[in-house]
């Protein structure tokens, strides 16, 4: 059952929507980008579908973001705010293949192309083929899906990405020990740092400045060890981090399944049909103002734009397209109309609040190694609401608001 406040917060937002324009908008990918996007076209009045591939709406932060990062109930609530607006969903439709582009395109005024890196960059590595090797996004789809995954005692993530840290902790929550092998130093690691260290307080161990080598199998073709070659850090590349270079020395882990968390690209199968301009790298070539590709009246952003990213910079493009698109159609800037004017003048607060900073509690480790209960959870309303009061200008909403 959906919650006084929840039915209120709907309400508020409602009271937001602009009149209907009769302009109907299509969506592709129902991923925080395509949400985001579609959300505030729903605002904007206009007629909204978005298409997905998968069987449920929410892309990675369903089918990918663990439940003790992202709770499904708290994903679900907000896809229902979204439906509540009118948006419609179709899924287990793969744009490009199921449906056209000219199809979108003869039935729609608008399309917004979100759909997120699902296909997993590839590590050509001898013995991938050995029954427990898994790649980290379907390895993480089982688990969300609830199907039975056999990862062993022991398990070897390839990787220092966010796909890989949780690997380890989904890993670990199914009871297996499990060893992170990194090319280079930490602080070079792309996943969040925050849960980089939960991964360790967990039990995780992360070897560094190690390469994959090698997967070792039994006669059965199953997986019994990794072999890795130890690192040492050369030049910079044009990423801004030393090279990792091979060294002589050979290490081995015994283990009974192999994660490969080596990187997300963009589904180039959709780039080449979809017809579109094609940046070298396989994003997809938008204007960077509008983000409108090379085709008329489709926009597109998230990581088919950006490549691999994460969740706040996915929801930004959506946000953006969003207001392009609108703006196009309707021929005017209409942005502010979605948001209650404020005035305040630019002055710190006579009295400022003496309230230290609030942090957000976290489960302890050993309560929280063999449950997926969301790990950290947040501030209350009263401790909120005091976040609110010690910043400068941010305590004005809450002004306008009583």
């Amino acid at each position: 059952m959906l919650g006084d406040n929840f039915v209120e917060a709907v309400k508020r937002v409602h009271a937001h929507r602009l009149e209907a324009t009769g302009r109907k908008i299509a969506v592709a990918g129902a991923g925080p980008a395509g949400l985001t996007a579609a959300f505030y076209l729903a605002l904007f009045g206009h007629d909204v579908t978005v298409y997905d591939s998968l069987p449920e709406a929410g892309g990675m932060l369903r089918f990918a973001l663990p439940e003790y990062r992202l709770p499904k109930p708290v994903l679900r609530r907000e896809i229902d705010l979204i439906q509540s607006l009118g948006v419609k969903f179709i899924f287990n439709t793969r744009i490009g293949f199921d449906i056209s582009l000219n199809e979108l395109d003869e039935q729609y005024d608008a399309v917004c192309l979100a759909i997120g890196t699902w296909k997993e960059s590839w590590v050509y590595l001898p013995g991938t083929e050995l029954k427990g090797v898994f790649p980290a996004l379907p390895f993480l789809e089982s688990v969300s899906k609830g199907d039975f995954v056999p990862l062993g005692r022991k398990v070897v993530v390839i990787g220092g990405g966010n796909a890989a840290i949780d690997s380890a902790r989904t890993a670990l929550r199914m009871g297996s020990s499990v060893t992170v092998v990194y090319r280079r130093e930490r602080k070079d690691m792309p996943a969040i740092e925050e849960e980089t260290a939960a991964c360790e307080e967990e039990g995780a161990k992360i070897v560094f400045l190690s390469a994959p080598h090698r997967i070792i199998g039994d006669a059965k073709g199953n997986v019994r060890a990794l072999e890795v070659v130890k690192t040492r850090l050369g030049e910079f590349d044009r990423s801004g981090r030393r090279k990792p270079v091979l060294t002589d020395e050979v290490q081995r882990f015994e283990c009974d399944a192999v994660i490969l968390a080596v990187g997300e690209t963009v589904d180039l199968d959709f780039a080449k049909a979809s017809g579109l301009q094609v940046k070298e790298g396989g994003t997809i070539e938008v204007n960077h103002f509008t983000l409108e590709t090379s085709r008329p009246r489709f926009f597109a952003g998230g990581d088919l734009v950006t490549g691999a990213s994460n969740v706040s910079n996915a929801m930004a493009y959506g946000k953006q397209a969003a207001q392009s698109i609108d703006q196009q159609l309707m021929d005017a800037r209409r942005w502010e109309q979605l948001f209650r004017p404020m005035q305040y003048e630019q002055m710190p607060p006579k009295q400022p609040s003496e309230s230290r900073r609030h942090h957000a509690r976290a489960i302890a480790p050993h309560e929280r190694e063999h449950s997926f209960e969301e790990v950290v959870v947040g501030l209350s309303a009263e401790e909120a609401h005091d976040e609110c009061c010690r910043c400068l200008r941010c305590d004005a909403g809450v002004t306008v608001s009583r």
